[in-house]
Protein backbone atom coordinates (compact mmCIF):
# COMPACT_ATOMS: atom_id res chain seq x y z
CA UNK A 1 0.00 0.00 0.00
CA UNK A 2 2.97 2.28 0.88
CA UNK A 3 4.66 1.57 -2.25
CA UNK A 4 1.33 2.32 -4.49
CA UNK A 5 1.20 5.79 -2.77
CA UNK A 6 4.91 6.64 -3.41
CA UNK A 7 4.31 5.49 -7.13
CA UNK A 8 1.26 7.75 -7.56
CA UNK A 9 3.51 10.87 -5.58
CA UNK A 10 6.11 10.47 -8.30
CA UNK A 11 5.49 13.13 -11.37
CA UNK A 12 7.29 12.83 -14.59
CA UNK A 13 10.73 13.07 -14.72
CA UNK A 14 11.16 12.86 -11.30
CA UNK A 15 13.42 9.27 -11.14
CA UNK A 16 16.28 10.96 -13.38
CA UNK A 17 17.35 13.99 -12.59
CA UNK A 18 17.97 16.24 -15.67
CA UNK A 19 20.62 18.37 -14.71
CA UNK A 20 23.02 15.04 -14.38
CA UNK A 21 21.81 14.04 -17.79
CA UNK A 22 22.88 17.57 -19.08
CA UNK A 23 26.53 17.23 -17.18
CA UNK A 24 27.04 14.02 -18.68
CA UNK A 25 26.34 14.71 -22.29
CA UNK A 26 28.68 17.85 -21.65
CA UNK A 27 31.20 15.49 -20.48
CA UNK A 28 30.68 13.35 -23.30
CA UNK A 29 30.84 16.32 -26.26
CA UNK A 30 33.79 17.42 -24.93
CA UNK A 31 35.28 14.33 -24.40
CA UNK A 32 34.43 13.86 -28.68
CA UNK A 33 35.82 17.13 -29.68
CA UNK A 34 39.27 16.00 -27.73
CA UNK A 35 38.95 12.97 -28.98
CA UNK A 36 38.81 14.16 -32.95
CA UNK A 37 41.92 16.55 -32.16
CA UNK A 38 43.77 13.71 -30.89
CA UNK A 39 43.11 11.74 -34.09
CA UNK A 40 44.60 14.52 -36.11
CA UNK A 41 47.74 15.47 -34.06
CA UNK A 42 48.41 11.82 -34.00
CA UNK A 43 48.95 11.35 -37.55
CA UNK A 44 50.41 15.37 -37.48
CA UNK A 45 53.66 14.43 -35.07
CA UNK A 46 53.62 10.74 -36.68
CA UNK A 47 52.66 8.54 -33.80
CA UNK A 48 50.39 5.55 -33.62
CA UNK A 49 47.05 7.04 -34.34
CA UNK A 50 45.58 3.45 -33.56
CA UNK A 51 46.86 2.89 -31.01
CA UNK A 52 45.93 5.89 -28.69
CA UNK A 53 42.49 6.48 -30.72
CA UNK A 54 41.78 2.59 -28.87
CA UNK A 55 43.22 3.79 -25.64
CA UNK A 56 41.39 6.93 -25.68
CA UNK A 57 37.81 4.98 -26.82
CA UNK A 58 38.77 2.20 -24.05
CA UNK A 59 39.02 4.62 -21.32
CA UNK A 60 36.26 6.29 -22.00
CA UNK A 61 34.14 2.53 -22.12
CA UNK A 62 35.77 1.83 -18.54
CA UNK A 63 34.83 5.54 -16.93
CA UNK A 64 31.03 4.97 -18.24
CA UNK A 65 30.83 0.88 -17.19
CA UNK A 66 32.10 2.44 -13.63
CA UNK A 67 29.97 5.01 -13.38
CA UNK A 68 26.68 2.61 -13.76
CA UNK A 69 27.84 0.15 -11.84
CA UNK A 70 29.61 2.12 -8.89
CA UNK A 71 27.29 2.33 -5.90
CA UNK A 72 28.63 5.83 -5.47
CA UNK A 73 27.02 9.43 -5.31
CA UNK A 74 26.56 11.21 -8.65
CA UNK A 75 29.61 14.28 -8.23
CA UNK A 76 31.68 10.93 -7.27
CA UNK A 77 30.67 8.87 -10.63
CA UNK A 78 32.02 12.26 -12.46
CA UNK A 79 35.13 13.27 -10.57
CA UNK A 80 36.41 9.50 -11.58
CA UNK A 81 35.33 10.08 -15.31
CA UNK A 82 37.06 13.83 -15.41
CA UNK A 83 40.09 12.10 -13.49
CA UNK A 84 40.40 9.51 -16.53
CA UNK A 85 40.06 11.31 -19.22
CA UNK A 86 42.48 14.04 -17.82
CA UNK A 87 45.72 11.79 -17.26
CA UNK A 88 45.03 10.33 -20.41
CA UNK A 89 45.24 13.59 -21.93
CA UNK A 90 48.26 14.93 -20.23
CA UNK A 91 50.04 11.85 -21.07
CA UNK A 92 49.17 12.25 -24.64
CA UNK A 93 50.54 15.65 -24.66
CA UNK A 94 53.59 14.88 -22.79
CA UNK A 95 54.15 12.34 -25.63
CA UNK A 96 53.49 14.20 -28.36
CA UNK A 97 55.38 17.02 -26.65
CA UNK A 98 58.13 15.24 -26.50
CA UNK A 99 58.56 14.58 -30.29
CA UNK A 100 57.99 18.24 -31.53
CA UNK A 101 60.35 21.56 -31.49
CA UNK A 102 60.12 24.00 -28.70
CA UNK A 103 57.34 26.02 -30.96
CA UNK A 104 55.14 23.29 -31.42
CA UNK A 105 54.78 22.14 -27.85
CA UNK A 106 51.39 22.83 -26.54
CA UNK A 107 49.67 23.75 -23.10
CA UNK A 108 53.28 25.12 -21.83
CA UNK A 109 53.64 28.80 -20.26
CA UNK A 110 55.05 30.06 -23.84
CA UNK A 111 51.58 27.97 -25.84
CA UNK A 112 49.29 29.52 -23.42
CA UNK A 113 50.72 33.56 -23.36
CA UNK A 114 50.60 32.98 -27.40
CA UNK A 115 46.83 31.69 -26.84
CA UNK A 116 46.00 34.77 -24.91
CA UNK A 117 48.15 36.83 -27.55
CA UNK A 118 45.97 35.76 -30.15
CA UNK A 119 42.87 37.21 -28.97
CA UNK A 120 44.17 40.69 -29.53
CA UNK A 121 43.62 42.25 -32.55
CA UNK A 122 46.95 41.93 -34.84
CA UNK A 123 48.13 38.49 -34.52
CA UNK A 124 51.08 37.32 -32.87
CA UNK A 125 54.30 36.91 -36.18
CA UNK A 126 57.52 35.19 -34.80
CA UNK A 127 60.69 37.57 -34.23
CA UNK A 128 62.61 37.28 -37.63
CA UNK A 129 66.41 36.68 -37.65
CA UNK A 130 66.32 36.05 -41.23
CA UNK A 131 64.58 37.83 -44.35
CA UNK A 132 63.98 35.06 -47.04
CA UNK A 133 63.75 36.38 -50.72
CA UNK A 134 62.05 33.44 -53.01
CA UNK A 135 63.45 32.55 -56.37
CA UNK A 136 61.48 35.10 -57.84
CA UNK A 137 63.26 37.93 -56.24
CA UNK A 138 59.91 38.76 -53.68
CA UNK A 139 60.97 39.04 -49.57
CA UNK A 140 58.68 36.56 -47.93
CA UNK A 141 56.22 38.18 -44.95
CA UNK A 142 56.96 36.83 -41.68
CA UNK A 143 53.47 34.08 -41.19
CA UNK A 144 51.15 34.74 -38.60
CA UNK A 145 51.08 31.89 -36.08
CA UNK A 146 47.74 30.75 -37.25
CA UNK A 147 48.93 30.62 -41.20
CA UNK A 148 49.24 27.05 -42.97
CA UNK A 149 53.18 27.86 -43.91
CA UNK A 150 54.05 29.00 -40.42
CA UNK A 151 55.36 25.48 -39.13
CA UNK A 152 57.84 25.71 -42.00
CA UNK A 153 58.90 29.19 -41.97
CA UNK A 154 60.05 28.62 -38.35
CA UNK A 155 61.93 25.62 -38.98
CA UNK A 156 63.35 26.89 -41.99
CA UNK A 157 64.19 30.23 -40.16
CA UNK A 158 65.77 28.29 -37.35
CA UNK A 159 67.89 25.64 -40.03
CA UNK A 160 69.06 28.17 -42.49
CA UNK A 161 69.80 30.66 -39.40
CA UNK A 162 71.87 28.02 -37.97
CA UNK A 163 73.79 26.83 -41.03
CA UNK A 164 75.19 30.54 -41.69
CA UNK A 165 75.73 30.91 -37.56
CA UNK A 166 78.09 27.63 -38.12
CA UNK A 167 79.48 28.41 -41.45
CA UNK A 168 78.21 25.78 -43.19
CA UNK A 169 78.98 25.59 -47.16
CA UNK A 170 76.51 22.30 -47.19
CA UNK A 171 74.13 20.44 -45.53
CA UNK A 172 72.10 16.96 -46.50
CA UNK A 173 68.66 16.19 -44.65
CA UNK A 174 67.90 12.64 -45.64
CA UNK A 175 64.75 10.99 -43.77
CA UNK A 176 65.05 7.78 -42.32
CA UNK A 177 62.67 5.81 -39.93
CA UNK A 178 61.10 8.43 -38.20
CA UNK A 179 63.83 11.04 -38.23
CA UNK A 180 65.62 12.94 -40.50
CA UNK A 181 69.79 12.58 -40.32
CA UNK A 182 71.31 15.65 -40.90
CA UNK A 183 75.14 15.83 -42.21
CA UNK A 184 76.68 18.87 -42.42
CA UNK A 185 80.08 20.42 -44.18
CA UNK A 186 81.85 22.75 -42.20
CA UNK A 187 85.46 24.04 -43.64
CA UNK A 188 85.87 20.78 -45.87
CA UNK A 189 85.34 18.70 -43.32
CA UNK A 190 81.89 16.37 -42.57
CA UNK A 191 79.80 16.31 -39.01
CA UNK A 192 76.73 14.56 -37.91
CA UNK A 193 74.77 17.49 -35.95
CA UNK A 194 71.86 14.92 -34.87
CA UNK A 195 68.59 14.32 -36.23
CA UNK A 196 65.17 16.30 -36.47
CA UNK A 197 61.69 15.04 -35.91
CA UNK A 198 60.45 13.66 -39.43
CA UNK A 199 57.44 15.49 -39.02
CA UNK A 200 59.84 18.94 -38.76
CA UNK A 201 62.22 17.71 -41.77
CA UNK A 202 58.96 17.49 -43.82
CA UNK A 203 57.60 20.81 -43.43
CA UNK A 204 61.25 22.39 -43.96
CA UNK A 205 61.54 20.61 -47.24
CA UNK A 206 57.97 21.84 -48.47
CA UNK A 207 58.95 25.38 -47.36
CA UNK A 208 62.01 25.74 -48.81
CA UNK A 209 60.99 24.33 -52.38
CA UNK A 210 58.01 26.71 -52.21
CA UNK A 211 60.16 29.40 -51.63
CA UNK A 212 62.97 27.75 -54.45
CA UNK A 213 60.35 28.00 -56.48
CA UNK A 214 59.62 24.10 -57.33
CA UNK A 215 56.89 21.72 -57.51
CA UNK A 216 55.57 21.13 -54.16
CA UNK A 217 53.60 18.27 -55.18
CA UNK A 218 56.44 16.16 -57.10
CA UNK A 219 58.26 14.46 -54.34
CA UNK A 220 60.52 11.82 -56.73
CA UNK A 221 62.13 13.30 -59.14
CA UNK A 222 65.04 15.41 -58.57
CA UNK A 223 64.64 19.35 -58.87
CA UNK A 224 66.66 22.38 -58.39
CA UNK A 225 66.45 25.88 -57.33
CA UNK A 226 67.70 28.88 -55.51
CA UNK A 227 66.68 31.24 -52.95
CA UNK A 228 68.92 34.23 -51.09
CA UNK A 229 68.74 34.94 -47.18
CA UNK A 230 69.23 38.29 -45.76
CA UNK A 231 71.17 39.22 -42.21
CA UNK A 232 71.37 42.17 -40.68
CA UNK A 233 74.23 43.54 -43.62
CA UNK A 234 74.83 40.29 -44.74
CA UNK A 235 73.32 38.39 -47.84
CA UNK A 236 73.95 34.37 -48.79
CA UNK A 237 72.94 32.52 -51.94
CA UNK A 238 71.29 29.33 -51.15
CA UNK A 239 70.89 26.29 -54.11
CA UNK A 240 68.73 23.87 -53.14
CA UNK A 241 68.17 19.96 -54.63
CA UNK A 242 65.43 17.46 -53.43
CA UNK A 243 65.43 14.01 -55.12
CA UNK A 244 62.80 10.92 -53.74
CA UNK A 245 64.62 8.01 -51.92
CA UNK A 246 63.01 5.01 -50.83
CA UNK A 247 62.74 6.96 -47.26
CA UNK A 248 61.17 9.30 -48.44
CA UNK A 249 62.40 12.76 -50.09
CA UNK A 250 65.48 14.25 -49.35
CA UNK A 251 67.21 17.70 -49.68
CA UNK A 252 70.18 19.74 -49.87
CA UNK A 253 71.58 23.45 -49.26
CA UNK A 254 74.52 24.53 -50.75
CA UNK A 255 75.96 28.12 -50.11
CA UNK A 256 76.83 29.78 -52.99
CA UNK A 257 80.35 31.99 -52.91
CA UNK A 258 79.92 35.63 -54.22
CA UNK A 259 81.71 36.26 -57.68
CA UNK A 260 83.33 39.29 -55.40
CA UNK A 261 85.19 36.29 -52.90
CA UNK A 262 87.46 35.71 -55.94
CA UNK A 263 90.65 37.47 -55.61
CA UNK A 264 94.08 36.15 -56.89
CA UNK A 265 95.71 37.70 -54.08
CA UNK A 266 93.32 35.90 -51.50
CA UNK A 267 93.64 32.48 -52.27
CA UNK A 268 96.35 31.54 -50.37
CA UNK A 269 99.53 31.96 -52.58
CA UNK A 270 102.86 32.80 -51.21
CA UNK A 271 104.36 36.28 -52.55
CA UNK A 272 106.79 34.14 -54.33
CA UNK A 273 104.30 32.00 -56.21
CA UNK A 274 101.84 35.11 -56.43
CA UNK A 275 104.30 37.23 -58.37
CA UNK A 276 105.08 35.06 -61.27
CA UNK A 277 101.32 34.02 -60.86
CA UNK A 278 100.11 37.30 -61.97
CA UNK A 279 103.54 37.23 -64.46
CA UNK A 280 101.55 34.12 -66.25
CA UNK A 281 97.93 35.57 -65.99
CA UNK A 282 99.83 39.01 -68.29
CA UNK A 283 101.41 36.64 -71.15
CA UNK A 284 98.75 37.31 -74.14
CA UNK A 285 98.51 33.35 -75.34
CA UNK A 286 99.07 30.21 -74.11
CA UNK A 287 97.69 27.48 -71.89
CA UNK A 288 97.62 26.76 -68.18
CA UNK A 289 96.09 23.99 -66.21
CA UNK A 290 94.85 24.14 -62.39
CA UNK A 291 94.66 20.34 -60.99
CA UNK A 292 92.97 18.89 -57.95
CA UNK A 293 91.23 16.57 -56.76
CA UNK A 294 87.17 16.89 -56.00
CA UNK A 295 86.27 19.51 -53.37
CA UNK A 296 89.91 21.28 -53.44
CA UNK A 297 88.60 24.81 -54.74
CA UNK A 298 90.28 24.21 -58.57
CA UNK A 299 86.65 26.39 -59.74
CA UNK A 300 87.44 28.68 -57.16
CA UNK A 301 91.16 29.30 -58.05
CA UNK A 302 89.64 29.02 -62.25
CA UNK A 303 87.36 31.85 -61.97
CA UNK A 304 89.83 34.29 -60.26
CA UNK A 305 92.60 33.88 -62.86
CA UNK A 306 89.54 34.25 -65.29
CA UNK A 307 88.25 37.86 -63.35
CA UNK A 308 92.27 38.65 -63.64
CA UNK A 309 91.16 39.79 -67.20
CA UNK A 310 89.72 42.77 -68.21
CA UNK A 311 86.48 41.80 -69.71
CA UNK A 312 85.38 45.38 -71.33
CA UNK A 313 89.20 45.16 -73.25
CA UNK A 314 88.60 41.03 -73.76
CA UNK A 315 86.49 38.65 -75.17
CA UNK A 316 85.76 36.41 -72.18
CA UNK A 317 84.15 33.34 -72.53
CA UNK A 318 83.46 29.82 -70.10
CA UNK A 319 82.86 26.51 -70.64
CA UNK A 320 81.56 24.74 -67.57
CA UNK A 321 79.47 21.31 -66.61
CA UNK A 322 78.41 23.10 -63.13
CA UNK A 323 78.14 26.62 -62.86
CA UNK A 324 79.71 27.81 -59.56
CA UNK A 325 78.80 30.97 -59.80
CA UNK A 326 77.49 33.96 -62.41
CA UNK A 327 80.76 36.49 -63.02
CA UNK A 328 79.86 39.83 -64.76
CA UNK A 329 80.25 40.98 -68.11
CA UNK A 330 81.68 37.34 -68.68
CA UNK A 331 79.73 34.88 -71.24
CA UNK A 332 79.23 31.87 -69.24
CA UNK A 333 78.04 28.36 -71.14
CA UNK A 334 77.14 25.68 -69.78
CA UNK A 335 77.56 21.87 -70.89
CA UNK A 336 74.98 19.98 -72.11
CA UNK A 337 74.65 17.13 -70.94
CA UNK A 338 71.43 14.97 -72.53
CA UNK A 339 71.77 12.43 -73.92
CA UNK A 340 71.40 13.50 -77.73
CA UNK A 341 73.99 16.45 -77.29
CA UNK A 342 76.79 16.72 -78.76
CA UNK A 343 80.37 15.57 -76.70
CA UNK A 344 82.25 17.59 -74.54
CA UNK A 345 85.41 18.56 -77.06
CA UNK A 346 82.15 19.59 -80.32
CA UNK A 347 80.64 21.64 -77.52
CA UNK A 348 84.08 23.55 -76.52
CA UNK A 349 84.92 24.20 -80.34
CA UNK A 350 81.99 25.68 -80.63
CA UNK A 351 82.47 27.90 -77.85
CA UNK A 352 85.95 28.50 -79.15
CA UNK A 353 84.84 29.23 -83.21
CA UNK A 354 82.98 32.45 -81.17
CA UNK A 355 86.47 33.78 -81.23
CA UNK A 356 86.82 34.37 -77.38
CA UNK A 357 90.56 36.45 -76.40
CA UNK A 358 90.43 34.03 -73.38
CA UNK A 359 88.51 31.05 -72.46
CA UNK A 360 88.35 28.90 -69.23
CA UNK A 361 87.05 25.58 -69.40
CA UNK A 362 85.90 24.23 -66.11
CA UNK A 363 86.98 20.43 -66.83
CA UNK A 364 89.29 18.45 -69.21
CA UNK A 365 87.81 15.22 -69.81
CA UNK A 366 88.59 14.25 -73.55
CA UNK A 367 92.15 14.48 -75.41
CA UNK A 368 89.95 16.35 -78.16
CA UNK A 369 89.86 19.06 -75.46
CA UNK A 370 93.08 19.09 -74.86
CA UNK A 371 94.52 19.34 -78.59
CA UNK A 372 91.37 22.07 -79.52
CA UNK A 373 92.84 24.02 -76.58
CA UNK A 374 96.61 23.90 -77.51
CA UNK A 375 95.25 24.95 -81.10
CA UNK A 376 93.52 27.67 -80.07
CA UNK A 377 96.85 28.70 -77.90
CA UNK A 378 98.70 28.99 -81.03
CA UNK A 379 96.14 31.61 -82.38
CA UNK A 380 97.39 33.97 -79.81
CA UNK A 381 94.22 32.68 -77.04
CA UNK A 382 94.31 32.27 -73.62
CA UNK A 383 92.69 29.30 -71.72
CA UNK A 384 92.82 28.23 -68.55
CA UNK A 385 91.78 24.16 -68.01
CA UNK A 386 90.60 22.35 -65.30
CA UNK A 387 92.53 19.15 -64.55
CA UNK A 388 91.24 15.90 -61.89
CA UNK A 389 94.83 15.23 -61.04
CA UNK A 390 96.18 15.18 -57.66
CA UNK A 391 99.53 17.15 -58.67
CA UNK A 392 101.43 18.92 -61.12
CA UNK A 393 103.54 16.24 -62.35
CA UNK A 394 100.23 14.08 -62.35
CA UNK A 395 98.60 16.99 -64.47
CA UNK A 396 101.38 17.36 -67.10
CA UNK A 397 101.99 13.62 -67.89
CA UNK A 398 97.73 13.25 -68.59
CA UNK A 399 98.39 17.07 -70.74
CA UNK A 400 101.37 14.90 -72.91
CA UNK A 401 99.45 12.08 -73.42
CA UNK A 402 96.08 13.63 -74.38
CA UNK A 403 97.93 16.65 -76.84
CA UNK A 404 100.24 13.83 -77.92
CA UNK A 405 102.20 16.34 -80.07
CA UNK A 406 105.20 17.60 -77.94
CA UNK A 407 106.27 20.62 -79.68
CA UNK A 408 102.38 21.83 -79.50
CA UNK A 409 102.49 21.95 -75.71
CA UNK A 410 105.70 22.99 -75.67
CA UNK A 411 105.06 25.95 -77.52
CA UNK A 412 102.10 26.87 -75.48
CA UNK A 413 101.73 24.96 -72.10
CA UNK A 414 102.71 28.19 -69.54
CA UNK A 415 102.06 26.74 -65.80
CA UNK A 416 100.40 23.95 -63.99
CA UNK A 417 99.65 25.08 -60.69
CA UNK A 418 98.27 22.13 -58.58
CA UNK A 419 96.34 22.63 -54.90
CA UNK A 420 94.67 21.62 -51.68
CA UNK A 421 92.70 22.89 -49.35
CA UNK A 422 93.63 23.19 -45.57
CA UNK A 423 91.57 24.88 -42.97
CA UNK A 424 92.92 28.00 -40.68
CA UNK A 425 93.86 28.01 -37.27
CA UNK A 426 91.12 29.75 -35.36
CA UNK A 427 92.66 33.00 -34.04
CA UNK A 428 90.87 33.35 -31.07
CA UNK A 429 91.70 29.89 -29.43
CA UNK A 430 94.83 28.67 -31.15
CA UNK A 431 97.72 27.69 -28.78
CA UNK A 432 101.84 27.54 -29.18
CA UNK A 433 103.44 24.37 -28.36
CA UNK A 434 107.19 23.50 -28.93
CA UNK A 435 106.98 20.53 -32.08
CA UNK A 436 108.46 17.35 -31.25
CA UNK A 437 112.35 17.61 -32.84
CA UNK A 438 111.89 13.48 -34.34
CA UNK A 439 109.26 15.30 -36.50
CA UNK A 440 110.73 17.88 -37.76
CA UNK A 441 113.69 15.96 -38.38
CA UNK A 442 111.43 13.78 -40.50
CA UNK A 443 109.75 16.27 -42.50
CA UNK A 444 113.58 18.08 -43.46
CA UNK A 445 112.72 20.70 -40.97
CA UNK A 446 115.67 22.67 -39.28
CA UNK A 447 115.17 22.12 -35.52
CA UNK A 448 117.18 24.65 -34.40
CA UNK A 449 115.49 27.31 -36.45
CA UNK A 450 111.59 26.85 -35.41
CA UNK A 451 111.01 27.02 -32.51
CA UNK A 452 107.04 26.31 -32.18
CA UNK A 453 103.89 25.26 -34.37
CA UNK A 454 100.44 26.17 -33.89
CA UNK A 455 97.37 24.14 -32.78
CA UNK A 456 93.66 23.89 -32.27
CA UNK A 457 92.84 25.06 -28.84
CA UNK A 458 91.57 22.59 -26.03
CA UNK A 459 88.10 22.92 -25.04
CA UNK A 460 87.34 24.27 -21.19
CA UNK A 461 84.66 23.26 -19.02
CA UNK A 462 82.76 24.93 -16.35
CA UNK A 463 82.30 24.03 -12.77
CA UNK A 464 79.76 21.37 -13.84
CA UNK A 465 81.95 19.73 -16.81
CA UNK A 466 79.86 21.51 -19.84
CA UNK A 467 81.75 22.44 -22.54
CA UNK A 468 82.90 26.23 -23.45
CA UNK A 469 83.05 26.74 -26.72
CA UNK A 470 85.05 29.23 -28.95
CA UNK A 471 82.48 31.83 -30.33
CA UNK A 472 84.62 32.56 -33.17
CA UNK A 473 84.96 28.97 -34.38
CA UNK A 474 82.22 27.08 -32.69
CA UNK A 475 84.82 24.75 -31.09
CA UNK A 476 86.12 23.20 -34.08
CA UNK A 477 89.59 25.00 -33.72
CA UNK A 478 89.65 26.34 -37.24
CA UNK A 479 87.80 29.01 -38.99
CA UNK A 480 87.97 28.98 -43.05
CA UNK A 481 90.18 27.74 -45.40
CA UNK A 482 93.03 28.77 -47.47
CA UNK A 483 94.27 27.29 -50.79
CA UNK A 484 98.37 25.29 -50.64
CA UNK A 485 99.62 25.77 -54.24
CA UNK A 486 102.08 23.73 -55.79
CA UNK A 487 103.06 25.47 -59.06
CA UNK A 488 105.10 24.50 -61.96
CA UNK A 489 105.64 27.50 -63.91
CA UNK A 490 107.12 26.38 -67.40
CA UNK A 491 111.19 27.27 -67.86
CA UNK A 492 112.78 27.09 -71.50
CA UNK A 493 115.38 23.95 -69.68
CA UNK A 494 111.46 22.14 -69.08
CA UNK A 495 110.62 23.45 -72.52
CA UNK A 496 113.72 21.46 -73.75
CA UNK A 497 112.79 18.49 -72.14
CA UNK A 498 109.13 18.58 -73.39
CA UNK A 499 110.34 18.61 -77.13
CA UNK A 500 112.87 15.61 -76.20
CA UNK A 501 110.02 13.39 -74.99
CA UNK A 502 111.92 13.28 -71.97
CA UNK A 503 110.56 11.03 -68.90
CA UNK A 504 108.17 13.10 -66.77
CA UNK A 505 111.05 12.22 -63.68
CA UNK A 506 113.57 13.74 -65.46
CA UNK A 507 111.01 16.67 -65.79
CA UNK A 508 110.58 16.55 -62.00
CA UNK A 509 114.44 16.84 -61.23
CA UNK A 510 114.78 19.59 -63.45
CA UNK A 511 111.71 21.81 -61.83
CA UNK A 512 113.86 20.40 -58.13
CA UNK A 513 117.19 22.03 -59.84
CA UNK A 514 114.51 25.26 -60.49
CA UNK A 515 114.29 25.57 -56.56
CA UNK A 516 110.32 24.59 -57.06
CA UNK A 517 108.59 22.97 -53.86
CA UNK A 518 106.30 20.25 -53.67
CA UNK A 519 102.93 20.45 -51.95
CA UNK A 520 103.84 18.90 -48.20
CA UNK A 521 106.68 22.02 -48.26
CA UNK A 522 104.48 24.53 -49.24
CA UNK A 523 102.17 23.68 -46.95
CA UNK A 524 104.91 23.39 -44.31
CA UNK A 525 105.46 26.96 -44.51
CA UNK A 526 102.16 27.86 -43.48
CA UNK A 527 102.89 25.72 -40.48
CA UNK A 528 105.35 27.66 -39.61
CA UNK A 529 103.88 30.99 -40.58
CA UNK A 530 100.82 29.90 -37.73
CA UNK A 531 98.42 29.70 -40.60
CA UNK A 532 97.23 26.20 -39.62
CA UNK A 533 97.92 22.93 -37.96
CA UNK A 534 100.72 19.94 -38.43
CA UNK A 535 97.53 17.92 -37.79
CA UNK A 536 95.98 19.33 -40.70
CA UNK A 537 98.52 19.42 -43.21
CA UNK A 538 98.94 15.56 -42.28
CA UNK A 539 95.53 15.13 -42.80
CA UNK A 540 94.82 16.71 -46.30
CA UNK A 541 98.39 15.95 -47.93
CA UNK A 542 98.47 12.33 -46.64
CA UNK A 543 97.63 9.79 -49.49
CA UNK A 544 94.08 9.58 -49.27
CA UNK A 545 94.58 6.03 -47.80
CA UNK A 546 93.02 5.51 -44.12
CA UNK A 547 96.46 3.95 -43.12
CA UNK A 548 97.62 7.55 -43.59
CA UNK A 549 95.32 9.26 -42.20
CA UNK A 550 95.47 6.80 -39.28
CA UNK A 551 99.54 7.66 -39.45
CA UNK A 552 99.18 11.69 -39.34
CA UNK A 553 96.76 11.38 -36.64
CA UNK A 554 98.75 9.04 -34.34
CA UNK A 555 102.01 11.70 -35.27
CA UNK A 556 99.74 14.33 -34.09
CA UNK A 557 98.85 12.32 -30.90
CA UNK A 558 102.29 12.09 -29.87
CA UNK A 559 103.06 15.80 -30.75
CA UNK A 560 100.10 16.64 -28.65
CA UNK A 561 101.84 14.65 -25.50
CA UNK A 562 105.19 15.94 -25.95
CA UNK A 563 104.23 19.56 -26.83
Amino acid sequence: MEIEVLGQSAGIGEYIAIWKVVIFVIFLGVWAWVGQWLDKDAEKVHTSREFWNNIYIGVLIAAVALWWILPVPFLVNLAIFVVAWLTLSIIYVMHRNARVTKEFKILTIDHIKDLLESKKEAPKTVKKRLVFVSAHGNELPVPHRQDPEYTGYVIAEDVVNELWTRRVSLTEMMPKGDNFQVRYVIDGVVSNPGERARQDGENFINYVKEMSGLDTEERRHPQSGRFKTLREDEEAQWKVKTAGSTQGEHIILERVQAAQAFKLDELGFTERQLERVKEMVAAPAGVVLVCGTKGNGVTTTLYSLTQRHDPFMLHVHTFEKKLLTEMDNITQHLMDQSPEARGSARQMQSVLRGDPDVTMVGFCDEAKMAIYGSRAATEGKKLYFGVAEPTTFHGLQSWLKWVVDHELVAQTLLAIISQKLVRKLCPECCEAYEPDAALLKKLNLPADKIEQFYRAGEIEYDKRGRPLFCTHCQGTGYVGRTAVFETLFVSESLRELILEKAPVNAMRAQCRKEKMLYMQEEALQKVIAGVTSIQEVLRVTSEGSAKGEKRAGAGWQEQKAKG
